[in-house]
């Protein structure tokens, strides 16, 4: 009977790390697959005890009749495969000495919820460092020139940035104001810290020189549309393959820019995946 439950327990937390890495990897399988190969590699590791060629031989199954027997299963799957197996068997490890005293059934239950909701959750870990390193393709080092000055700065572009400036239809392109402090001219920093957003279209504390490169901007918020400075650049380079030239378009300058994706400092408009300005 001993026998039995160790193939019952090792059937199930099979099945739940193949379900796991079909998941990850975008493999539609059957459940009746699922199923077989759980249940095959755990007859065959509970048989053959603590071997190691039962051990490969319980690896091989589980990927081969789950995935098909092909090299590109062993190479996608297989570490998927082997990395949520560390995983489970860690945890289980770790809490073992509290569940010792447990009915044999109430263990198995118990051990198969932990092992499927640390998946779960590794699972929607394994989402965000997937989207996390796709997101990393839209981060560019750039050179700003606006005022006279050549700013260097790492931007993102991002595809919901859709804002443009409603007179001419240019893109708009949000900056951290800190980044770009410290290379402004001090009067107009002044001039920004002297500017009320509650009366938004007085600029007179601008200089004329700067209020041509002005344009007021309407941004949605979740609570109300809002307006803000837009501000005239001479030209913008973005690095890339290949590289691009953006002119006499438009940033805000923004002091909430900790969230920026990836530390940068710029959020360029979805134009900039196009090479045409």
């Amino acid at each position: 009977m001993y026998g039995e439950w160790l193939v019952l327990i090792n059937t199930l937390f099979n099945l739940a790390i193949l379900t796991f890495t079909a998941r990850v990897t975008g493999v539609l399988v059957k459940n009746s697959r699922l199923l077989m190969s759980s249940f095959c590699s755990s007859l065959v590791a509970v048989i053959g005890g603590q071997m190691l060629w039962t051990t490969v031989l319980s690896f091989i199954l589980l990927i081969g009749i789950a995935f098909r027997f092909k090299i590109r299963s062993f190479q996608k799957q297989g570490p998927i495969v082997l990395t949520a197996t560390i995983v489970i068997g860690g945890l289980l490890t770790a809490l073992q000495p509290f569940l010792k005293n447990l009915s044999a059934t109430h263990f198995i239950m118990i051990c198969f919820v932990l092992a499927v909701l640390n998946l779960v959750a590794f699972y929607k870990q394994w989402g965000v460092v997937k989207l996390e390193r796709l997101s990393g393709q839209f981060v560019f080092e750039t050179t700003l020139k606006i005022f006279g000055s050549l700013i260097p700065l790492s931007a993102f572009v991002d595809t919901g940035n859709q804002a443009i400036e409603p007179l001419s239809g240019k893109p708009v392109h949000f900056v951290s104001y800190t980044a770009l402090s410290p290379h402004l001219p001090a009067d107009f920093r002044k001039s920004l810290v002297e500017w009320q957003e509650t009366d938004p279209y007085n600029v007179s504390m601008f200089s004329e020189d700067y209020q041509r490169y002005i344009r007021f901007i309407h941004i949605n918020t979740v609570q109300q549309q809002t307006v803000v400075l837009g501000f005239r650049f001479d030209e913008w380079l973005i690095k890339g393959e290949p590289s691009q030239v953006k002119s006499n378009e438009y940033i805000v300058l923004t002091k909430k820019a900790k969230n920026f994706p990836h530390s940068t400092a710029a959020i360029l408009h979805f134009s900039a995946l196009s090479n045409n300005s």
